[in-house]
């Protein structure tokens, strides 16, 4: 005879572990990413663990429910393309600061993340999301961004996580106003 409580469990595990593979595909898109960025030396160290904090958040929030699966697909779309912009500016060996030629790439960081920011919101905004998902996919597309903008020095990443936040902010209540 079969002991109900025992399918039960066993069903259950077999549920998680399926639940947990399906969250851990986003290693095959992210671990490329962050070998791309791990080839540098400069700023290897803080990429490494910034690519840890990412892949973790990702498996974590895709794991737990289906809106955390859409929030960090949008941070991921979001946060790619300043990720890609700054592996560029990078390869020309410029850094983000105040003063001189740099200030264009400070200001270039946060026009991108004000972009990335924006995405967030009109993306978010379709499955009419609350202040969580908005925050989940911006704290992912900074991640991200963080990835490439480590080359461009502190300012560089502060820059473009205060413009995804600005972006996103700006976006949330635009949208919150057109639906009133």
């Amino acid at each position: 005879m079969v002991d109900v409580e025992e399918l039960r469990v066993r069903g259950l595990r077999a549920y998680e572990v399926g639940r947990l593979l399906t969250a851990s595909r986003i290693a095959l898109l992210l671990f490329p990413v962050a070998a791309v960025c791990l080839i540098e030396s400069r700023g290897r160290g803080t990429c490494a663990c910034l690519a840890v904090a990412l892949l973790g958040a990702a498996i974590w929030l895709r794991w737990r429910d289906r809106r955390g699966m859409e929030s960090v697909t949008t941070g991921l779309i979001a946060g790619s393309v300043p990720l890609l912009a700054a592996l560029l500016v990078a390869r020309f060996d410029l850094r983000c600061g105040w003063a001189g030629a740099d200030t264009f790439c400070t200001a270039g960081s946060v026009l991108l993340g004000i972009g990335s920011g924006l995405l967030i919101a009109l993306r978010e905004a379709r499955g009419r999301a609350r202040f969580w998902s908005f925050a989940t996919a911006s704290a992912i597309a900074a991640l991200a961004a963080s990835l490439g903008c480590v080359r461009l020095g502190i300012l560089g990443v502060a820059s473009m996580v205060v413009g995804i936040a600005l972006g996103a902010i700006a976006g949330a209540v635009g949208v919150k106003a057109s639906r009133q």
